[in-house]
């Protein structure tokens, strides 16, 4: 079970860390603290009332966020756009912006945790381009 659980992770390292070299970064919005929101229109899928794609958060223009902790992570998401929610199914953290640089962290979810999005913030932003991107 433990060689099998190593497996599954190597090759999640291997997929992911070059997901990111693959990708259109479209920029979404920038908070008040300088973090960046992207996402990849050539990751957007939709199947009836959701749409799944990547997201990509870079840290690196945070004054709060030191230099030596991740500076972006990257997010496989979806979105419910009629139930105004989202869930994360996994995400990287990597060492440098913009998905560059080492990986410091893979985080897969088993379970699907759906959040509520609250309007006119950052989620809903990223909410209201995806569900209604233009192809």
């Amino acid at each position: 079970m433990l060689r099998c659980r190593q497996s599954l992770i190597a090759i999640y390292f291997a997929f992911f860390s070059n997901v990111s070299h693959a990708s259109i970064w479209e920029y979404v919005v920038t908070s008040e603290y300088g973090n960046v929101y992207y996402i990849d229109p050539l990751s957007i899928h939709r199947k009836d009332k959701t749409i799944s794609y990547t997201q990509l958060t870079d840290y690196s223009n945070n004054p709060n966020i030191r230099k030596d902790e991740m500076q972006s992570i990257v997010q496989y998401k979806t979105n419910d756009c009629v139930g105004h929610r989202f869930h994360i199914s996994g995400l990287v953290g990597y060492e440098k912006g913009r998905a560059k640089g080492d990986i410091m962290v893979v985080e897969i979810e088993k379970e699907v945790i759906w959040l509520n999005i609250t309007t006119q913030k950052i989620a809903d932003i990223i909410h209201q381009k995806v569900c209604n991107y233009k192809y």
